[in-house]
């Protein structure tokens, strides 16, 4: 009955880890040597129950195990698609995470050039129109330097910002055309697209300005017609075709503006002030300079601008802005002589000349005129206001031989004394140019 255990031990070893053959032959060594060893017993029913127990319960077992097997792999099946599954899912995931990032970076960029137009809106002139637009392009460009450059007149004028440290764009000097910003402006106008160029080759007489190895430009277009050229310095190549979509943006502005200026030049006094409108007042003054050449006269002129007016106009509305706007006309206008002359240069600036008046003599009265202003006071509706300005001087013809130099120059010491804090008077000289 030993050998018999044993040889059906293995048999039920075989079921479970060995090869089914194995399982066979210990099987029937069981039976066989059952039947040898214990031949006597299958006299009776039990011992063939007993026989078949140890011939079947090997099979039983082993094909139990193979049931189980099946389920394991069929499980490990169900699991690897399942795997498969979540990593499709997870490849779907990412591929929308990347999609969702585009389309965010895509809307950022539109809303950024949506800004660009909203912050431009609201600007008359040229220099309003630049320096909204350095409010917004610096998310859009990466460029060193930007550059607005006005077609409407005979000689294009030019208008610069230069990139600071802390990455915003600064308005720097509006002197004369270059030589290469010239060439810009050929190109552009040739081509009628976008375009860039090392600074070497645009420039004729080979002087690049330090720092500068390559100019990007897309050109501002009218009804077929160019108005207009927007130039970066050092603009990233990838960020040529937004630098034309800022252009575009611009060049409705720009369009407005000279429509404005159009509308203003038929116009004799401003709607708000009462005081001369700029394109009346630049006739005037025009004709005094000609006649103080003819008799040897001089003749000063002050640019006067109302420090954080937009502060104010955000703070408590264009209504408010407005009445302080009438009131410090009106304050100007009535402490000057009837000989003098008076207008509103643009937004929050007034320009006067003092006529028959040199440098030395018009000093006191700016500084008079600034003082007066400080301590008036401003009742705009429920709100009571005070207002500061500056004053640039500049003199003809001791700092100036044109009215456009003369312009100029007032509106450089204007920045002067906006650089040095504000609500005071500067007058022209060669360092306020050159600051």
């Amino acid at each position: 009955m030993l050998l018999v255990m044993v040889c059906w031990t293995l048999s039920m070893v075989s079921g479970l880890i060995w090869a089914r053959w194995w399982t066979g032959v210990f099987t029937a060594a069981t039976v066989i040597v059952f039947c040898w060893a214990q031949a006597a017993t299958l006299a009776h029913w039990p011992g063939w129950i007993q026989l078949a127990a140890f011939g079947l319960t090997p099979w039983l077992l082993a094909a139990q195990q193979n049931r189980q097997e099946q389920l394991l792999s069929r499980l490990h099946a169900e699991e690897a698609k399942r795997m498969m599954g979540l990593s499709d899912d997870a490849r779907t995931l990412l591929s929308l995470q990347a999609t969702a990032h585009q389309l965010e970076t895509k809307i950022t960029h539109i809303t950024d050039v949506y800004h660009v137009t909203k912050e431009t809106t609201r600007a008359l002139h040229l220099k309003e129109l630049f320096a909204a637009s350095l409010e917004v392009t610096p998310r859009l460009l990466d460029s060193r330097g930007l550059r607005l450059i006005d077609l409407s007149e005979k000689t294009p004028q030019v208008l610069r910002a230069t990139r600071s440290p802390d990455g915003r764009l600064i308005a720097s000097d509006t002197n004369h055309l270059s030589d290469m910003e010239q060439a810009i402006i050929n190109q552009a106008v040739a081509s009628g697209q976008s375009a860039s160029a090392s600074a070497q080759e645009l420039s004729p007489t080979g002087a690049v300005p330090e720092g500068i190895s390559r100019l990007s430009w897309a050109p501002l277009w009218r009804e077929q017609k160019p108005i207009g050229v927007l130039v970066a310095d050092e603009l990233p190549e990838h960020q040529l075709q937004t630098l034309s979509i800022v252009a575009n943006q611009l060049s409705l502005q720009l369009s407005r503006i000279h429509l404005y200026q159009q509308v203003e030049s038929l116009a004799v006094t401003d709607a708000l002030t009462g005081l001369f409108v700029r394109g009346h007042f630049m006739e005037r003054a025009r004709e005094e300079l000609l006649r103080c050449q003819r008799h040897g006269l001089i003749c000063t002129l002050l640019m006067t601008d109302l420090d954080r007016f937009k502060e104010k106009n955000d703070t408590y509305g264009h209504l408010v802005g407005d009445v302080i706007l009438k009131d410090v006309a009106r304050l100007l206008s009535r402490n000057l002589r009837e000989i003098d002359l008076i207008a509103r240069f643009g937004g929050e600036e007034f320009i006067l000349l003092l006529i028959e008046t040199n440098v030395d003599q018009a000093m006191p009265v700016a500084q008079r005129l600034q003082q007066l202003v400080e301590v008036h006071p401003i009742r705009a509706y429920d709100e009571l206001l005070t207002q500061t300005i500056s004053i640039g001087v500049a003199g003809f013809p001791e700092d100036a031989k044109t009215l456009e130099q003369l312009v100029e120059r007032a509106d450089q010491a204007l920045y002067a004394a906006k650089r040095a804090g504000r609500n005071r008077v500067v007058r022209w000289t060669e360092q306020s140019q050159s600051v």
